[in-house]
This record gives structure tokens, C-alpha cells and sequence, in this order.
């Protein structure tokens, strides 16, 4: 075999300068390719990746519905990827001000967990629990600010024969800043104390949030749960709960990849160019190798080689650039985002060994393909028959 190889490095060293001008286009083209797939798949993973921390910090990875307070919770303890759990209930609601009113849903929490597991961003005070805590798109929306006064209802709960439904007056004690998708603009937290005025009927049982410390094993965390609790009760990832927006991120995954992978195929119908311009400026040597005894099969296996130079050239100078560039990014931050429309300051890259396989399988599946059609175009005439054609 190395002897094909050191012939394949002759043919491509010894071309002409026309045979290697198109050769580093074709690197180019490919090296280009390359990077852009990099890039394109660590910025959606990066942006998947911080959702999934901004919504676990919401509502925890993992959501077990079904389980009353009262529930023995030293079971989950003892799987070792759990860090932490907290009890939540959500509940459709009404608040108003003196000017208006807006239907949300309340998220009923333990406000001691607001900090260690609730990781949200706010501003305002939080230590008083008979106050809410509210999104901040709510209270844009309804003219509402820090320490204004509002009444919270549940129309779904009467405490009277008459139907009334039960209302508490309360203030605003904390104003709210997660930019998860329309939380601020759903949600309202308040504590478990305020809750249970307001909540009568208890119809809904409260749901566990929880949270694990390796987000990539969270369907194995998943199916241990699932093992220690009742069929009645159901468990869902945070992806699971938005299929929607999980599905779109994948669909654009998988567009970006494609369109991407139109340069890597452009570039190797300039391998092929290339490396039919090399073969025909080396008719003579590789009629003279067959000449020599050397089969057709083994020229084929040459050209194949020659393709492949020159395709893993490209190839390893876009990972190289494009993995560089996200370490960079990671590092020093060099790219920031508009915090006033994305919900991070700085853009997300991360890439995983995965992707970077994704990358190499892509790429060679089309250099071998070049390989292969240039073989095959070349080989149409027997090189043995054209050297008496050669001066």
C-alpha cells in the first residue's frame, strides 16, 4: 500500500502549476466547508444547550407529575445523578391592577428554594413570602412595577356557596428576567403560603422538579425514576415537554447541515477537475507503470489516493480552524450577543466529539465519491493503450 501512496504524493508534488492551483482551491473549498459545518453545529448546540440550562433552571430537567408533598422522597435520593428536587404546582389565574387584568399561570414553590434551585434571574427582594414574584413582560404589559399592590384570583376555586371565586390582595415583591421562550409573560411565582390561600380545590397534585448534575445522561436518570415510582405517575424531560421547539431545533440542525455540505460538494467536483487534469499530465507514467505489469485496479487505487491528499488536507485544516474558533469563543468571548433580544449576552458554541465525527464521515463520504467518479472517468481508456499515443 505505501507504495501507491508514495507514487499518489509524486503525481500531486510533481504537477504543474495549473494542476496546483486548482489543487489548493480544492483544499480551500473543502477546508471552507468544513468550518462552516463546525460552526453551524456548535452554535445549535450552544443555543440548545443554554435553553436547557435556563429551562432547568425554570423547572428542573426532569418533571414527576403526580406525587403528593407527603411522598417519600429518599428513594430519588439515592440515584446518584440527582442534585436536587423541589415540589411545584401550576395553576391558571387571574391578576389584576387598578387599570387592568391578565390571565397567567401561577407557579407554587417553596421560596427557600428560589436561589439554590430556581436559579432565575431578578431584581427586588424575595424574602417575604406573602408577596409574588412576577415575569417581567407581565408587568410591562399591565404597568405594573416593584412594590405595586394586585389582586391574584383562581377562578377554577370558589370559597363561598356563591361561587365567588377566592381572591388575595398582595404586592409585588420581585420582578423576574428568565427570557425562556413566553415565561415571562406566563408565569408568576409565588409561595406556598399565598398558594394555599388562594388554591382550594386540590384537585391538581403538585409536580416534583428535578434537577441532575449531567444533563447527557438524563434519559438514564429518567428510567431509574421511572423503576421507583407508581405507573399512575408520569415523568417527562424538559424536551419532552416542548416537542415543538425541540423538533425545530433539530429540523434547523439538519437543514444547516445539508446546505452546509452543498460547499464540501461543489469543492469535490473541483477534486475531480483536479485530479483528472494531474492523471491526464501523467498519461505517460502510469502507461508506463502498466506497462511494468501494474493493473488497472492498482491506478484506480493511485487516483483514489490522490483524491483522498487532497481532500484530507481540506479536511483537517476546517476542524482545525473551526474548532479553534470555538475555543476562542468559549475563552475570550469574542462574538457577543444583543442582550435585548437573546437571551444570553455572548454567543453559545459548544462541540462535541460527535459532531466532529458527523464532520469527518460527511466529508469523506464525498472525497471517496470524488475518488471513485475520477477513477472511473479516467479508466475509460485503458493508459497502456494511450502510451502509443504519447510522444
Amino acid at each position: 500500500m505505501n507504495i501507491y501512496i508514495n507514487i499518489a504524493k509524486r503525481f500531486l508534488s510533481s504537477g504543474n502549476n495549473t494542476g496546483k492551483f486548482t489543487s489548493i482551491i480544492s483544499i480551500v473549498g473543502i477546508c471552507i466547508g468544513s468550518f462552516a459545518l463546525v460552526i453551524s453545529i456548535s452554535v445549535l448546540n450552544g443555543f440548545e444547550n443554554k435553553l436547557d440550562e435556563k429551562i432547568s433552571n425554570f423547572d428542573g430537567h426532569l418533571k414527576i407529575s403526580g406525587l403528593n408533598q407527603d411522598y417519600d422522597l429518599t428513594k430519588f435520593r439515592t440515584i446518584k445523578l440527582i442534585t436536587d428536587m423541589s415540589f411545584s404546582l401550576d395553576r391558571k389565574g387571574i391578576i389584576k391592577s387598578n387599570t387592568s387584568e391578565a390571565l397567567i399561570t401561577f407557579k407554587q414553590l417553596d421560596f427557600d428554594k428560589l436561589k439554590s434551585f430556581y436559579n432565575i434571574p431578578f431584581v427586588g427582594d424575595i424574602s417575604d413570602d406573602n408577596k409574588i414574584f412576577i415575569g417581567n413582560d407581565i408587568a410591562s404589559r399591565l404597568g405594573l412595577s416593584i412594590g405595586d399592590e394586585v389582586v391574584i384570583s383562581s377562578p377554577l376555586d370558589q370559597n363561598s356557596i356563591f361561587g365567588f371565586p377566592s381572591t388575595v390582595k398582595t404586592y409585588i415583591s420581585a420582578i423576574f428576567f428568565s427570557k425562556i421562550l413566553d415565561y415571562d409573560n406566563k408565569y408568576i411565582l409565588i409561595s406556598n403560603r399565598l398558594g394555599n390561600k388562594v388554591f382550594y380545590n386540590n384537585s391538581n397534585l403538585p409536580s416534583l422538579d428535578v434537577k441532575i448534575s449531567d444533563v447527557s445522561k438524563i434519559e438514564v436518570v429518567k428510567a431509574k425514576v421511572a423503576n421507583t415510582i407508581d405507573k399512575g405517575n408520569k415523568i417527562h424531560s424538559w424536551k419532552e415537554r416542548n416537542t415543538v421547539l425541540v423538533s425545530a431545533i433539530e429540523m434547523e440542525k439538519l437543514g444547516s447541515i445539508i446546505v452546509l455540505s452543498l460547499i464540501i460538494v461543489v469543492s469535490s467536483f473541483s477534486v475531480i477537475s483536479t485530479i483528472s487534469l494531474i492523471t491526464m499530465k501523467k498519461i505517460k507514467d502510469i502507461g508506463v507503470l502498466r506497462l511494468l505489469g501494474m493493473e488497472l485496479f492498482n491506478v484506480k487505487k493511485i487516483i483514489i489516493i490522490q483524491t483522498i491528499i487532497i481532500g484530507l488536507k481540506g479536511l483537517l485544516l476546517g476542524l482545525f480552524f473551526g474548532v479553534s474558533f470555538v475555543l476562542l469563543q468559549n475563552n475570550y468571548e469574542l462574538i457577543s450577543l444583543p442582550s435585548e433580544i437573546y437571551a444570553m449576552e455572548v454567543l453559545p458554541m459548544d462541540i462535541a466529539f460527535e459532531d466532529i465525527l458527523l464532520v469527518l464521515i460527511i466529508n469523506i463520504l464525498f472525497i471517496i465519491t470524488a475518488g471513485f467518479i475520477s477513477a472511473k472517468k479516467f479508466l475509460r481508456t485503458d493508459p497502456l493503450e494511450t502510451l502509443k499515443w504519447v510522444k
